[in-house]
């Protein structure tokens, strides 16, 4: 490693500057050679590095514990509960997503040490994209699915079922892995012609990123399109039921159902909008950034890489906590299944601590009686 960063310095040493010289590393054979935290100890002051603070490991592992135990908590329930809906089916599947990006959000960063700069480019880049790809497409599923059983409530109920919802599922799984690690398969170099040592210089180039904020964009629309459809729907079911209520004094009770029911739905598909457009308008601003920096090298690198360490502290590590919360445990269905486990299980780990000691009655003498 010392003969690798003393090379590094002697050699055409790189600009002095944070962004160029991290740009000068990709461009240069030695980003081949020395890994990502070598590079990074060159380029980037001490106090200036984005991942180096004081507890960053406790407060990952931390939100990563948490995130992996609410959402396994969500499998669980899913695959206890008796009625299996498609919902269900979809948001397990978007659970075991949040599980993933925990992980790999985990392995990315323990990987600098050892990962050469070149090849670390490359998978923070493709392998952060997959689950963040895959989570999108998990919420249109939920929004389209919310959006049918809403709107089109005899079809959803009548013709929907497990297989079409697991076939949907499966098809994001493969379209989000082509469109994500298609750099790593080299088609886009052979169709450039470029030589395999540049070969990973393809994924951080401008059409990559721009095809990736594309889909999101896209992904957004549908999402925020299904579900302000779903709002609209409930509030005009509301308004029926309030004029139902004030015609006919014999279905006060039936209507007044309805209104709570449709108040509860109303407000969880507006906390959904406004959790959903905090944290993806978040993440294409930074997309949208990292393409100004593409075009545009006068651009300061290090406000773009504050703002990806932001993002990217907010969509690998507390979006899934949030997700369970939002999406899952709103279902009473859901939540009764998990507090009626845990209880029961809270209920044999007492009685296995703290064993019952059998009572027995004491043996009473009675008095002799005379015949």
């Amino acid at each position: 490693m010392e003969s690798n960063l003393s090379a590094a310095l002697t050699r055409l040493g790189p600009p002095k500057a944070p962004g160029q010289c991290l740009e000068w590393f990709v461009e240069n054979e030695l980003g081949g050679d020395l890994t990502y935290e070598a590079v990074n100890m060159i380029c980037v002051p001490s106090g200036s590095r984005l991942y180096d603070f004081s507890g960053r490991q406790s407060l990952m592992i931390t939100l990563s514990v948490i995130g992996i135990l609410l959402n396994g908590l969500v499998v669980f329930s899913v695959a206890k509960v008796q009625e299996h809906k498609p919902l269900y089916y979809l948001i397990a599947n978007l659970a075991v997503t949040d599980i993933m990006a925990g992980v790999i959000a985990n392995v990315m960063l323990e990987i600098r040490e050892f990962v050469p700069y070149r090849q670390y480019t490359l998978l923070g880049v493709t392998v952060l994209h997959f689950p963040v790809i895959l989570s999108l497409a998990g919420l249109v599923l939920l929004s389209v699915d919310r959006y049918l059983s809403v709107q089109h409530a005899i079809f959803y109920h009548t013709t929907v079922r497990g297989w079409h919802v697991l076939a949907a599922v499966a098809g994001a799984w493969v379209s989000a892995g082509l469109l994500c690690f298609s750099p790593m398969m080299g088609w886009n170099c052979y169709a450039m012609d470029l030589s395999k040592e540049r070969c990973f210089l393809g994924v951080v180039e401008g059409s990559y990123m721009f095809s990736m904020t594309i889909l999101c964009v896209i992904g957004v629309g549908v999402v925020v399109f299904a579900n302000a459809r779903v709002f609209v729907a409930l509030r005009r079911r509301l308004a029926l039921a309030v004029g139902g209520n004030e015609e006919e004094d014999g279905r006060v009770h039936m209507n007044q159902q309805l209104i709570v029911s449709a108040q509860k739905k109303a407000r969880s598909v507006l906390v959904i909008i406004a959790v959903f457009l905090v944290t993806w308008l978040l993440f294409l601003s930074w997309q949208l950034s990292v393409l100004v920096t593409t075009f545009n090298i006068r651009v300061d690198s290090r406000a773009v890489s504050l703002q990806f360490f932001f993002v990217f502290l907010v969509v690998m590590w507390l979006v899934p906590i949030v997700n369970p919360l939002v999406y899952a445990f709103r279902l009473p269905v859901l939540r009764r299944v998990v507090w009626g486990s845990l209880r029961n299980g809270g209920v044999r780990l007492w009685r296995r601590l703290v064993p019952q000691q059998l009572v027995y009655p004491a043996a009473i003498e009675m008095p002799a009686v005379d015949v």
